[in-house]
């Protein structure tokens, strides 16, 4: 749980801003975490699942695309630096968490890290260029900032729904539910925000009636304070979501948001003639920037500093930088993520017992929808985010199974042999998501 804290929260950085200093400490950490997994009983078999080999294929194919880079030296770190990292933590948390109880501390850790990051952001964030981050770090990209609150905000909600009692946690996940969405808003991320719209109708549409019209109240007091918080800047950005027609007098933030929005649709296309011509091993782990800036010279005949921008879509990112195979192996892990939610929710959904691990799944799958939804928008392919659920959706997977594996054993011969067969198959350990 302390490692998910940690690394979720950006917490080395954050200390690295306050005193000053920059100790770098997460290898460490990850280090000592790891270490501790494999030296005290974690379940490495866990790391065999379905989405663990694709991750591993992933990054064995990452390897292969090294030697193929445009500057292998700067791919070689990517990989060393960033991704084997992440994968790590798939590793961590696929591995050391076990039971239901277990996913459910972990997931209440992440709801922590969220109201750590949410404090974090209203006592040092700062407007700049018309939109919310920090001074620096991680959180210092708005966009890295609304994806960490989104990823954040399911889990705030399952905690509001499972935990008992008045604790400190719950209260304070009360209070982010009403102020991650405008934290969001300020940050003026156009992926954010769309996202955002998505998760709630997802929240909002299985309610019953008499709820709906309380989430509805609510949703609109928190637009109205999100549009009044909102800079000038952030929301002429949202506006071009909407808008098909350029006014004739643009104001310098309207300007800033349109130019901002066809350099993104520029990095699209870039990005997208990359894969097509790199198609098999990409330009190398981590180098579109470089790759994009001698392919704009060689067609334009001048360089342009805005060719040295990230991709600003994960996808994109990764179809051209690990060619096709990379991105096939990373959108099938992402898959299988999808896949055991959904099926540990159906299966929750046929017996009462089960309401627990339904509300786990179901913020496991709006979690999975937020790095999707910010991943079309900003370049995410090698950072944590992703493995680290993955990990808990592995863990959650064996958690359910073990679950039925002991109901069935309690629940006597008669009871058993309707069971259907299918049924008991399908959710052996490490075959929920088949």
């Amino acid at each position: 749980m302390v490692f998910v804290f940690v690394v979720y929260a950006r917490f080395p950085e954050i200390m690295d801003m306050v005193m000053g200093s920059a100790t770098h400490s997460v290898r460490i950490i990850v280090g000592l975490a790891l270490m501790a997994t494999l030296l005290f009983g974690g379940d490495i078999r866990a790391v065999f699942s379905k989405v663990g080999i694709c991750l591993i294929a992933f990054t064995l194919w990452m390897c292969l695309c090294v030697p193929f880079s445009v500057w292998r030296g700067g791919s070689f770190r990517m990989l060393r630096d960033t991704w084997v990292m992440a994968l790590f933590s798939f590793v961590i948390i696929a591995s050391a968490v076990q039971g239901l109880e277990q996913c459910r501390r972990i997931m209440y850790t992440l709801a922590a890290a969220t109201v750590f990051i949410e404090i974090v952001t209203l006592i040092m964030g700062r407007v700049r260029g018309g939109r919310m981050s920090l001074l620096g770090g991680t959180l210092g990209n708005a966009n890295y900032l609304a994806l960490m609150l989104l990823m954040g905000v399911p889990f705030c909600l399952l905690a509001m729904r499972t935990k008992s009692g008045l604790s400190p946690l719950k209260f304070a996940c009360l209070l982010m539910l009403l102020c991650v969405p405008v934290t969001v808003a300020a940050t003026g991320s156009r992926g954010g925000l769309v996202t955002l719209g998505v998760m709630f109708l997802m929240y909002f549409v299985p309610l019953p009636p008499s709820q709906k019209l309380v989430a509805a109240t609510v949703a609109l007091i928190l637009s109205v304070v999100a549009i009044t918080w909102s800079s000038r800047s952030a929301l002429d950005r949202f506006r071009t979501l909407l808008s098909t027609s350029v006014p004739a007098h643009l104001s310098v933030s309207e300007q800033s948001a349109l130019e901002s929005s066809e350099l993104r649709k520029e990095l699209l296309l870039s990005s997208l003639q990359l894969t097509l011509r790199h198609p098999l091993f990409g330009v190398g782990p981590g180098m579109f920037s470089v790759a994009n800036a001698s392919y704009v010279q060689e067609v334009t005949g001048r360089p342009s500093y805005t060719a040295w921008l990230e991709t600003h879509n994960t996808f994109t990112q990764l179809s051209c930088e690990d060619g096709l195979p990379g991105v096939f192996l990373y959108c099938l892990a992402l898959l299988f993520c999808f896949k055991i939610v959904r099926s540990v929710e159906k299966r929750a959904r046929q017996d009462p017992a089960w309401s627990s691990i339904r509300q786990m799944a179901f913020a496991l799958r709006l979690a999975l929808v937020a790095f999707t939804g910010t991943a079309i928008f900003a370049s995410n392919a090698y950072m944590y985010y992703f493995p680290m659920l993955a990990g808990l959706c592995v863990a959650v997977e064996r958690a359910a199974a073990a679950q039925l594996s002991s109901q069935m054993a309690g629940s006597g011969p008669a009871n058993t042999a309707q069971l259907a067969p299918k049924a008991v198959s399908r959710y052996r350990p490490g075959a929920l998501a088949g």
